[in-house]
């Protein structure tokens, strides 16, 4: 896969849509993409969920996509930019950890 350009990575428009649990964003590059709420969740990219995805322990009682809750952002505030390059979201369960980053985004877009 060839590297992005620099119009994949900024976002001309970001929406936080609470009603519909989705975030549509609209790329410099003319693509709009919408993520869903639960998927964003379950894609956290901080430390902490990164190792819970990366936990291979035969013992361990849940996987996953199971620990992770389900993707409910806070009705106030539910989200911040984090300089000019990238969100933060906060979720109903405490969580706010996650950094994702514009770049990020657009990659998990598959687009």
């Amino acid at each position: 896969m060839p590297p992005m350009s620099v119009e994949q990575t900024i976002p001309d428009n970001i929406e936080i849509d609470v009603k519909q649990s989705q975030v549509r964003i609209n790329w410099q590059d003319g693509l709009q993409t919408e993520y869903p709420f639960t998927g964003l969740r379950k894609a956290c990219p901080c430390a902490e969920c990164e190792a819970l995805r990366k936990n291979d322990d035969p013992l361990r009682i849940f996987q996953p996509e199971q620990a992770i809750t389900e993707g409910v952002l806070r009705p106030y505030n539910p989200a911040q930019m984090v300089g000019n390059y990238a969100l933060q979201f906060f979720w109903a369960d405490g969580h706010s950890a996650g950094i994702y980053t514009f770049k990020f985004l657009r990659k998990i877009s598959g687009q």
